[in-house]
């Protein structure tokens, strides 16, 4: 009788207890916990795109790099590096760093973007695009205008435009943009870009070069069309992030409105 109540009160200490982490290894008396190591194998598999498992050959692996890194931060602290005022400056940044990005995170979800926003947004975008044009063109970026008029006698006088772009462009990316210049919507250019581009016809060359802060540059416009907005699934993302970005640009704006800045 006597031993089964110290069983039982043995039996309820046990469970009023918190039940203890389980540790994978104890390095220099400091417990890494399965947790850490769990949530490394998830962020290796996550990472991996499928292509690696959990398996106890990838937990071993990652089992002893956290012991490597226990070891090393230990021996760090022991030379006092963490008290260096280079680290502790450097963990103040990245302090501040974290404190300003969990902010930002907190007002985006605070801003609670919803469909109905996104759909404003969206139809929105597609009342401004409603009636502009968009220009697919390619350029051949020259270092002077005597350079680029050259190469416009060149194109009048047969000369292929995919071949000058690759030996007469000054662009680093043109050999394998082949002076692409994608899709731009003629309305949100630079209006003097736009007018020199709305003068060429499709399928036709600049008939004068035209100069940037990157050089002088020969247009060939390979197709016009009506203004195209994507499907809004498809942007509906960009919209959200875009919304929240307002948001916290916003709320940015109202502290220094109403902090007293000397």
């Amino acid at each position: 009788m006597k031993s089964s109540r110290i069983a039982a009160l043995l039996l309820a200490a046990a469970i009023s207890l918190p039940v203890a982490a389980e540790s994978i290894a104890v390095v220099n008396g400091a417990a890494i916990d399965k947790s850490e190591l769990d949530a490394a194998v998830a962020n290796v598999v996550q990472n991996s795109g499928g292509k690696v498992q959990d398996s106890p050959e990838l937990r071993e692996q990652l089992k002893n790099s956290l012991i490597g890194r226990q070891l090393i931060l230990q021996e760090a602290s022991r030379r006092g590096l963490d008290k260096q005022p280079a680290f502790v400056k450097r963990m103040d940044e990245v302090r501040a760093e974290l404190l300003r990005d969990a902010l930002f995170a907190d007002i985006a979800e605070k801003a609670n973007v919803g469909d109905a926003q996104i759909k404003a947004r969206y139809d929105e975008m597609a009342s401004q695009l409603s009636g502009t044009k968009e220009v697919h063109a390619y350029q051949i970026t020259l270092g002077s205008e005597a350079d680029a008029q050259k190469v416009i006698a060149q194109l009048k006088k047969g000369a292929k435009f995919d071949e000058l772009v690759k030996t007469r462009s000054i662009d680093p990316n043109a050999k394998q943009s082949g002076g692409d210049m994608n899709w731009g919507n003629l309305s949100r250019m630079e209006p003097k870009l736009a007018d020199a581009l709305k003068a060429i016809a499709k399928g036709q060359i600049s008939a004068a070069p035209y100069q940037s802060p990157l050089g002088w540059h020969v247009f060939k416009v390979a197709d016009v069309r009506n203004a195209q907005l994507p499907q809004l699934d498809a942007v509906k993302p960009q919209i959200a992030r875009q919304l929240q970005e307002e948001a916290i640009a916003k709320a940015v704006e109202d502290l220094r409105a109403k902090s007293k800045i000397q």
